[in-house]
């Protein structure tokens, strides 16, 4: 999905790009035109106001010619230029853009605001909110506090009183078992990969999978 995304956006960059080109290589010409056809009736008009010779004439239409070739390599050695300079600025606002899509995107992966029990079809059994809490406790009701109860779930005597911990950072959500019985499993959602969970903390993300024992619990 991510890779689809950044294809369109090159791709629109590049039509952007081609108009910005075309309208400026068309303006140069234009001006150029203009300018030259200008300089070509005013010297015209100044030799025969004051009856030159036709060497004089001659002469004035070589230097014309002259100064309109010096002046058509100027034109394109400049446009050159300022191509050059168009098409650096425009990867550095390629950059920031990409840049800003991958941020906002990390923001909505980091930005975990539900967990969701789901059962063995893969439909919601319940939702927790997590609301402003920082830290919460998955495990099964006993005289401590736990935020995430799955004393109720199938197979339930699989899972631990605490039997693992969500805590919230700067950077994100982390996921810690906290020394279980039988472990505490996470699928990715980017490339659906697999891991259990050791003693270090693991950073999870929006639409990963905690795995305790038997039961799926889905960050969103």
């Amino acid at each position: 999905m991510r890779f689809l995304k950044e294809l369109k956006l090159k791709r629109e960059i590049r039509k952007y790009q081609k108009r910005e080109l075309l309208k400026h290589e068309t303006r140069e010409k234009r001006n150029n035109y203009i300018f030259w056809f200008i300089i070509t009736i005013g010297c015209f008009s100044i030799a025969y106001y004051y009856n030159f010779s036709q060497d004089i004439l001659t002469i004035i239409s070589i230097f014309i010619m002259a100064l309109l070739i010096i002046d058509l390599f100027y034109s394109n050695w400049r446009l050159k230029k300022d191509l050059e300079l168009y098409e650096k600025s425009q990867a550095v606002r390629d950059s920031r853009i990409i840049k800003s899509i991958e941020d906002k995107t990390e923001i909505q992966k980091n930005n975990i605001t539900h967990l969701i029990l789901k059962n063995e079809s893969g439909y919601d059994i319940r939702t927790w909110a997590i609301g402003k809490q920082n830290s919460l406790i998955i495990g099964k009701t006993s005289r401590i506090r736990v935020d995430v109860d799955l004393t109720t779930t199938a197979y339930s005597a699989l899972i631990s009183k605490q039997h693992a911990i969500l805590n919230r950072t700067d950077n994100g959500w982390y996921l810690e078992d906290l020394g279980s019985r039988n472990g505490t499993g996470l699928k990715r959602y980017s490339d659906n990969r697999k891991i259990k969970i050791g003693n270090a903390p693991i950073k999870v993300q929006s639409g990963d999978i905690i795995y305790i024992a038997t039961t799926a619990i889905l960050l969103k």
